[in-house]
């Protein structure tokens, strides 16, 4: 997609949250189609939040020096300043990075590390095939500066997937570990029917 079309292509939803707002944003689409493409529910929102991980992995490239740093496994590691830092563009069947789906209730909290009940990729019961994370270019609009993280992820497992809630990335850290970046609970569940899909975008940006 060109920067012009990148731009035409923002939501009602985004441009009315950035109408009076100045600095750095973050929000979410969670869009669920049936197997033929139809649109059966569509939710936009501001994120609730970045965790700490996500800030401790920018001032460690900032500043060019080792942190501790929690992975998504809830253990500590050192973080230097590496290329792998922040990456999120996973491939087919990547679940250690990228954008997650889940069933967590439980409200974000600064410190959370990973997401509470995420679902694996695959075939069987509340398993989605997770196709590879889309992530544009920064495009500028007006006075915004913004790009977009996304996934499309499908219900292959012959039964409707109910009572998704979670959203979240994990990112890249150090140099084969892997931390949450940001995660948000819905305020309700959503389904996604046999052979449907659940698609979730995340814009990043920045408004001056």
């Amino acid at each position: 997609m060109k920067k012009c079309d990148q731009a035409k292509a923002m939501i009602p939803e985004l441009r009315s949250y950035l109408k009076n707002r100045h600095g750095d944003f973050l929000f979410y689409t969670v869009t669920v189609t049936d197997k033929e493409g139809k649109v059966l529910k569509r939710l936009s929102s501001p994120s609730r939040s970045y965790v700490q991980q996500w800030n401790q992995l920018i001032n460690v490239m900032a500043k060019n020096s080792a942190a501790t740093v929690k992975d998504t496994a809830g253990v500590n590691r050192t973080a230097e300043c590496r290329d792998n830092n922040l990456r999120a563009n996973a491939g087919t069947g990547v679940t250690y990075m990228g954008i997650r789906i889940g069933k967590g209730t439980t409200p974000v909290a600064i410190t959370d590390y990973a997401l509470e009940t995420p679902l694996d990729h695959g075939t069987g019961a509340d398993e989605f095939y997770h196709n590879t994370v889309a992530i544009s270019s920064p495009s500028v609009q007006g006075s915004t500066c913004s790009f977009t993280i996304s996934r499309l992820m499908i219900n292959r497992s012959g039964a409707t997937i109910t009572g998704v809630r979670e959203l979240g990335c994990y990112v890249g850290l150090h140099d084969s570990y892997f931390a949450l970046g940001f995660r948000d609970v819905l305020g309700s569940g959503v389904d996604v029917p046999d052979g449907g899909a659940i698609t979730v975008e995340y814009t990043i940006g920045v408004s001056a």
